[in-house]
Formats: structure tokens, sequence, C-alpha cells
């Protein structure tokens, strides 16, 4: 059978249900071009789920060498449950009002299992922080995004995470984030009754577990606009009552929050550096630190003048945004920018402690926030990369394998530097030079293995000692240990000085008097060893 094409005398022939394509140059060019269209994506499989599982696992094993569970150094407290004498007094409404009651009944939970503590938490961690990957990729596939997998993997593997899964008290914002991402999921399929009860459910539990849990409505409307692009109001009125409760609990919750008392305009400027610490974190990290230090004093801090820049760099990209709106690209766009400031919002709100008090920077902050950046990144290339058609899918396959080996490669590093304790208070020692806390704990751990260490020479130990003793002068089994390192490098000076200094400000018992009047004997002090051993006498 014979068709004629309009304004052509070519013929097309038709044979059963195939189209013989014609031979003209320019109409085979697009039938070439049409078959080196990118495929459409397809859901991720089992494969897929152990790939993820298996990186992830191995990516942060090394953090179960690490004996590490809460640290007694560590001078905040993380988490009030070591003061409870049940989990059902996390689920009190007071307790509720100001702390997350799942992860507080975790720890109670977690103790009964017959496995060493430190190892326990760790691997609870660790399972739900793939958790939260595996429902970041089912929630993207729902979304219909191309790269679900390269996000869900880059984010499981990704560096920052480390400081959540590892240091004790921070279980909550992984809860968090498996709550949103949970919540999300069922409110994007939206196929029947039941999505919408687990929805409203989750979003319940999320409410009063965690604060950046309140923006889920929202979030829910900006997933509903990218994949509809409509702005009726049916689309979105079953957000309404959620959104009343999001506002009720919110009010509830955050009243009886406690935060760090700061000056408003203070509060500004930290929140600045804070988002900026946290980008830069979340695309290049490549500095590795439990604690960060607060960069006031290195020139860093934006300060109040400078504190709503962040907006001001936004604004071009929201403009951009409107003028194309009807695009999917837009409404994506629209979607990772909007959800990235609403999440991390929480994050740039809070400030960083470090285990002595002072102000520091903390990855944990951004988790509930960080696998949005990253979607917008990864799903940026991607889209730029398939507009070469197959050539741009297999060149993007190979920049996404390595983004992962790096990043297996940093995460698996700095988690096996974090197994040896001696050498995880060694390294915050260094990036804390003017904190005490670290020297101290340093110190003591080598002392209690009983081992001589090689992070540390006797002249080292000298400086740190003395540089905590500067900050901390009460301290007299510091002291102590000075002057036994000044006598094993003969600085016998020095080691009368802090004799005398003890002897002055304290009530030492019987035997470092007697030690005392010994040193003075063998220093011709003979009337300084006989007041340290009239001493003893009384």
């Amino acid at each position: 059978m014979m068709a004629e094409t309009e304004g052509n005398s070519q013929c097309v022939v038709r044979q059963g249900n195939l189209i013989i394509p014609p031979t003209d140059k320019s109409d085979t060019e697009l039938v070439r071009r049409s078959r080196s269209k990118a495929p459409p994506s397809k859901p991720a499989g089992w494969l897929a789920y152990i790939v993820l599982v298996l990186l992830t696992v191995i990516s942060y094993s090394p953090i179960f060498l690490s004996s590490l569970a809460w640290s007694e150094y560590d001078q905040i407290e993380r988490s009030p449950y070591q003061s409870m004498d049940s989990w059902t007094e996390a689920w009190a409404l007071e307790m509720i009002r100001i702390e997350d009651p799942i992860t507080l009944s975790s720890y109670f939970i977690e103790q009964k299992i017959p496995f060493e503590l430190s190892d326990v938490h760790h691997a609870i961690n660790l399972l739900l922080h793939i958790t939260a990957a595996i429902l970041l990729l089912k929630n993207l596939e729902a979304l219909k995004l191309s790269a679900a997998f390269p996000v869900a993997l880059i984010f499981a593997l990704h560096p920052t995470a480390l400081q959540t899964i590892f240091w004790s008290g921070y279980r909550e914002e992984i809860i968090g984030l498996i709550l949103i991402l949970a919540a999300l999921y069922f409110g994007i399929q939206n196929r029947n009754m039941r999505d919408f009860f687990m929805h409203t459910m989750i979003c319940v539990i999320a409410y009063i577990s965690h604060p950046a849990t309140l923006v889920i409505p929202l979030l829910l409307g900006l997933c509903i606009f990218y994949k509809n692009g409509s702005s009726s109001f049916k689309d979105y009125n079953r957000l309404l009552p959620l959104l009343c409760l999001a506002l009720f609990i919110g009010v509830w919750t955050q009243g009886g929050s406690t935060i760090v008392e700061l000056e408003f305009g203070e509060r500004l400027g930290i929140s600045a550096q804070n988002f900026f610490f946290y980008l830069k974190q979340a695309l290049f990290p490549f500095e590795k630190a439990l604690f960060y230090p607060f960069y006031q004093s290195k020139g860093f801090s934006l300060g109040v003048q400078n504190s709503f820049l962040p907006i001001l760099l936004l604004i071009p990209f929201y403009i951009l945004i409107a003028m194309n709106l009807r695009k999917t690209w837009a409404r994506g766009l629209l979607l990772g920018l909007t959800a990235y400031l609403l999440l991390i919002f929480y994050g740039i709100s809070q400030v960083g402690i470090f285990i002595d008090g002072s102000l520091a920077l903390e990855d944990h902050l951004q988790y509930v926030a960080l696998p949005i950046i990253i979607a917008m990144f990864i799903c940026s290339l991607d889209g730029i990369t398939r507009i070469m058609g197959l050539r741009g899918i297999v060149l993007s396959r190979l920049v996404f394998s390595i983004f992962a080996a790096i990043q297996i490669f940093i995460t698996a590093s700095y988690a096996y530097s974090l197994s040896d304790r001696t050498q995880m208070w060694y390294n915050l020692s260094e990036q804390w030079p003017n904190a005490w806390l670290p020297k101290y704990a340093l110190i003591e751990i080598i002392e209690k293995s009983g081992k001589e260490s090689d992070l540390l020479t006797n002249n080292e130990t000298i400086n740190m000692l003395e540089n905590i003793l500067d900050q901390q002068p009460e301290r007299i089994e510091l002291r102590e240990k000075l002057i036994d390192i000044y006598r094993k490098e003969g600085q016998n000076s020095n080691a009368l000085r802090q004799y005398k200094r003890i002897l002055r400000s304290s009530e030492p018992n019987d035997e470092f008097l007697l030690e005392a009047a010994e040193f003075y004997d063998r220093q011709g002090l003979s009337w300084d060893a006989k007041n340290a051993r009239d001493r003893i006498i009384q």
C-alpha cells in the first residue's frame, strides 16, 4: 500500500505496522536523531538496591572498630536519656515538647541488645541511614526523575553524614529525614485512602519528632506542582488540615525548646555563615572533622551587614523560574531550591556546640537538607548530559561513578581515622588548638592505655598540659601529671614550681606530701622538706 506525503512526491511504503523510512538525507538525519534520543528512565531493580546497601556498609564499616558510644569527656548533654529511668518517660507530654520520643526510646532499647553498646549504636544509625537513602530513591522515582539512583547513592556515601552516624546523640536527624521522606512518598503517590491515611499518621509522628518536619505540607505542595503544573485548589486542599496541625504542634513544641542565648544581630551573622559552610560541605566535602571551629577569629564571619547575602544571591534564580514556570525544568528548580531553603532553615538557625561548650559548626545540622542539594546538583548534570543522547548517558554514568568512588575513599578513610580513639582525640586537639578538653581527653586516653604513644612526645605532652592548666588552673591531677613528666625530662626547676603551687593552693594527700618531701631533700631544700613532712603529721 502506498501513501503520498504532502508537498513531496516521495512515497512511504507501509508493510503491516512497519514504515519503511525514506532515503532523503534530511529525513534520515531526523530518524537517526530520534533513535539516539535518551531512553526513558526505569525504576531501580533489586541489583541497584544491593549495590546501594553494600557500598554504604563498606564506606562506613570502619566506625565499628571504634569503642566510643557516649564520650565521657563531652561536657554537653546531647541527650537526656541517661538521666531517665524508663523509656516511657520519653512519651510524657513535657518530654515530647522538647525532645524526640522515638530517638530517646531507641536509646533504651539498644541497651537491651546483647552486643557491645558502641557497635549497636553505630549499626542502628547506619541501618537508619540506609533506610533514608532507599526512601529517597523511592521518592525520586515517584517524581520520575531519571537520576534517582545516582542521587540516592551519592547521598548514602556522602562524607558529611559521618558525624550524624558516628557521634552519639544525633540519631534524631536521621529519624527526622526518614519521616519526611516516608510522608512525602505516600503523599506523592496518593493512590487511595490508604496512602492518605499513612501520610497523615506519619506527619503527626514527624511533627513531634523533629522541627524540620513541620514543613512537610509545603514540600508536598511543591512536589504536586512539579508533577502536575496545576494551580487548581482541588489539587492542594488535602494539605490544609496537615498545615494547620503543623502550625499547632510547631507552636506547642518550639515554645518549650531551649536555645543558646545570642543577640539577634549575632544570630543573623551565624545563620549566614552556616548557610555558606553547609553549602560548601554538601558540594565539596573535602574538609572533614567531627566538629569545625567557628571561624569568627579567622575573618570568615560575614557580619550582620551581609547576613541577607544568601537571599540576595537566590533572587536571580527565582526570577528565571518565574519566567519559565510552565516548563518542567523550571518547576523542578523551584521544587529543589525552595525545598532546600525550607529544610536548611532549621540547620542554619541552630548554633552548633563543641564538646566543651564553645561555638562550633556541625555537619549533622544539615543532614535533613542534604538530599535536596545533592538532587539539584546531580539532576542538573544528568539533564545537561542527556541532551547529548546516548553518549551523554554514558558520560553521566562515568561522572557519577567517579563521584561515588571519591566519596567512598573520603568517607572510609575518615571513618577509619575515627576508629582509633587516640587518633580521634589527637585530630580534635589539632583542629581545636585553643580548646583544652580534647587535649585532656587525649592525655587521659594515652595514660589509660598503658602504652607509649607515637602521637605525642613528652615535650608535646608538657605543652598540652601547660595549655590546659592556663585555662583550667584548678585541676590538681593535671599538675601532678605535669610534675611526673618534668622529672622524667630532668626539668627539676619546673617540677619544683609545680610542687610549690600544689602545696600552696590545695590539701594534697599524704602520699603526695611524702613524694614532695623526698624531692625537696634531693634538691637540698631541707626546710621545705620538713614543712611537707609536718603536714603529714598534722
